[in-house]
């Protein structure tokens, strides 16, 4: 009775084929803020994603920011507000968005980048 328990699920299990999720993985650590707008709840945040994930992908731009030169940069508008503190590190789901467009920017001597834009699914804040 137990062999035959084994063998039918061995048997429905053996053709599925591996989870492979609609969003990405990575970990990265925030680096700072664009400034556009004058609010600044409506300016991007930089996050370096320095890779490669367990997918072995990599994500992102080269920038220099404030004066540090970083590989591996994506922005994001949906950085909850717990989580925008420069240098804290954290492992993110998230999607990357691909039809944003940048906003029009309304502040003087604006920081704006032509980077990849992720929108975040889920974080967690890891050791640094």
């Amino acid at each position: 009775m137990a062999l035959a328990f084994f063998i039918s699920i061995f048997f429905s299990c053996n053709n599925k084929q591996p989870f492979v999720p609609d969003y990405e993985i990575g970990e990265g650590i925030i680096i700072g803020m664009e400034k556009c707008k004058t609010d600044p709840s409506q300016n991007a945040w930089l996050i370096h994603i320095p890779g490669p994930n367990p997918f072995n992908k990599t994500y992102g731009d080269d920038i220099t920011f404030n004066g540090t030169a970083y590989k591996n940069v994506v922005k994001t508008l949906s950085l909850p507000d717990s989580a925008k503190v420069p240098g804290k590190k954290y492992s993110f789901e998230f999607y990357i968005d691909e039809n944003s467009s940048d906003a029009q920017c309304n502040v003087v001597n604006p920081t704006v980048l032509n980077i990849a834009k992720i929108r975040i699914k889920n974080l967690n804040r890891t050791s640094n």
